[in-house]
């Protein structure tokens, strides 16, 4: 590293541990994952029984359990709260941050390495999607991880054996986090580039070893082959109803749901990676000058590793019958170096000025919207499933508790970008620019805080009795949060149990599942129990018990009935 700038990775690390753990207790767990991942960890650093994560009392054997030893960890450290359960992948986006600083090192420099890494670090969709309970952060480091080796492999002939056992080790992590595309994407990444660049192709062969697939069995098969002693048929389930559902979009009993459409899915990434997906704007007579031959243009492997990041995981995402907004962030940090490599070669000032033309024109649409939202709620929990959802989703009363945030978030972006107008050094202008981005990270931070009343059933568990059955009126996903604010174990109303392997094969939390007529019965017999379900659906629920409900906990749009002994 130069002497003279030491500092650069030094503070990379403080922003980013600033602005992650900084501010990994803000708001409540949501629904979905964060309740999946966070009820199984709470279980497992409680029980110590860390082999076989459970939801409800029913194995959760969708993905591998790194993520829920790292959870379970830090629970036992922190205590059972959000801090604790988001503190794995702050501390993973920093590792994320830093390998990217690594590579763009490598690539052109420190300060290219610190460019890429502030980029990744305050994009947008780091500070939303990174935020959740899930695999992705912690998987998307090890697969950059396990790129930074390959690409040190080449470069240093002496450690290349030291350098190609660390992309083992790091691919075999992403699978054990998150499942087999951990080691899929590294090696087709790597395999792709290497077709374009003859002189590296000698010095990758020594990548495919069998001391590396030898670490990876070691790292992966025994956790799969205890699960399938313990529960047989789960391989097979495993691969052809879960993963090969993904891929062709048939509808798996694990994890089925409405994947995002592509062009949506596109157009996402775009506003996960705001406001430095905007560089794409100076991208544009870069490109015509290098097909005018105005500038030169030096491609080789590293360039190609980053081309074939973005190409294999973006069509494995599309090609995929069923995606989720967060398939992609495994391929941010090639977007991230590209980024930084636009930035050296380009007149920023016309980025600015774009960004802060839509600084201001999505500050005055924040406060316009209101009017034109809808007067109530007439969307379910379930119904906002995925970003764009959501967004369409909300009523006139939530678009005006954010207002005030809009304020400080969207106007703070805004002065910052308008200082970065004025005729300063580079560093300044993008030290401005860097202020701007985190006051939109901060605001994304607070505004999924304030809203988390209609993703998350925290408040509503605050008025569940320690001794109570929860009957809730929807499938496990859509109320996850309860497993981890809650102890009581939750029943599940006119759910098909037979949806999961492992009850449908042997019988295990069958128990939590309640039809319809079973729950009339249920209700009036003398247990203390209290019933979650849409506001919506109140007037039939009350005919159809033939009692008066009154509710005593919202959370959004769902509320809580209780009933006494």
């Amino acid at each position: 590293m130069n002497p003279g700038r030491r500092w650069q990775l030094p503070l990379l690390i403080a922003l980013s541990a600033a602005l992650t753990i900084g501010t990994a207790g803000w708001g409540n767990l949501y629904n979905e994952t964060d309740g999946q991942y966070g009820g199984a960890a709470k279980v497992m650093a409680r029980s110590g029984s860390w082999l076989i994560p459970e939801n409800d009392g029913i194995p959760r054997l969708v993905k591998p359990p790194l993520l829920y030893w790292a959870l379970a960890a830090s629970m036992k450290v922190f205590g059972i709260n959000e801090f604790a359960a988001r503190l794995p992948n702050a501390l993973a986006i920093i590792a994320w941050v830093l390998v990217t600083f690594l590579i763009g090192k490598r690539m052109g420099g420190d300060s290219r390495g610190l460019v890429a890494g502030i980029v990744l670090l305050t994009s947008v969709g780091t500070f939303t999607l990174g935020r959740i309970v899930m695999p992705e952060p912690m998987f998307s480091v090890f697969v950059a991880a396990a790129l930074y080796c390959a690409l040190r492999g080449v470069d240093d002939a002496g450690r290349r054996r030291a350098w190609f056992l660390g992309f083992w080790l790091f691919a075999s992590l992403a699978s054990f986090t998150k499942g087999w595309h951990g080691l899929f994407y590294p090696l087709a990444i790597v395999g792709v580039a290497a077709i374009f660049i003859k002189r590296e192709r000698e010095s990758l062969r020594g990548l495919v070893s069998w001391q590396g697939v030898l670490l990876f069995l070691t790292i992966n098969l025994p956790w799969y082959l205890y699960v399938e002693f313990q529960f047989p048929g789960y391989l097979h389930n495993l691969l052809v109803a879960e993963q090969l559902g993904h891929v062709i979009g048939a509808s798996t009993p694990a994890t089925s749901y409405t994947g995002v459409p592509r062009l949506q899915f596109l157009l996402l990434q775009l506003a996960w990676l705001f406001p430095w997906s905007l560089a794409l704007i100076a991208a544009v007579p870069l490109g015509a000058g290098f097909l005018r031959r105005r500038h030169r243009l030096t491609v080789g492997f590293p360039e190609w590793v980053l081309a074939a990041w973005v190409a294999v995981v973006a069509s494995s995402v599309l090609l995929a019958g069923q995606r989720q907004d967060y398939y992609a962030m495994s391929m941010w940090p090639a977007i991230a170096l590209a980024v930084a490599w636009i930035l050296e070669r380009s007149r920023i000032q016309p980025l600015i000025a774009t960004l802060a033309i839509l600084l201001a024109a999505s500050l005055a649409w924040s406060q316009i919207i209101p009017a034109s939202a809808p007067g109530s709620d007439t969307a379910t929990l379930a119904e906002r499933a995925t970003a764009w959802t959501t967004l369409t989703n909300f009523d006139r009363t939530v678009w005006m508790t954010l207002q005030a945030t809009a304020w400080l978030s969207l106007g703070g972006a805004f002065v910052f970008a308008l200082l970065a107008l004025l005729p300063w050094r580079l560093m300044f202008k993008l030290s401005a620019m860097v202020v701007s981005a985190v006051c939109l990270d901060l605001g994304a931070v607070s505004g999924t805080s304030l809203v988390s009343p209609y993703f998350s059933l925290a408040k509503v568990a605050e008025h569940i009795p320690e001794d109570a059955h929860i009957v809730y009126d929807g499938g496990i996903d859509t109320g996850s949060s309860l497993l981890f604010y809650s102890d009581s174990p939750v029943i599940l109303l006119d759910q098909d149990p037979n949806d999961d392997f492992i009850v449908r094969k042997f019988g295990i939390g069958r128990d939590r599942f309640l039809t319809i007529s079973e729950f009339v019965e249920f209700w009036k017999s003398a247990t203390q129990t209290v019933f979650i379900t849409e506001q919506s659906k109140l007037a039939g629920w009350r005919e159809l018990l033939g009692v008066s409900l009154a509710p005593v906990g919202q959370c959004g749009t769902q509320i809580l009935v209780k009933k006494d002994p």
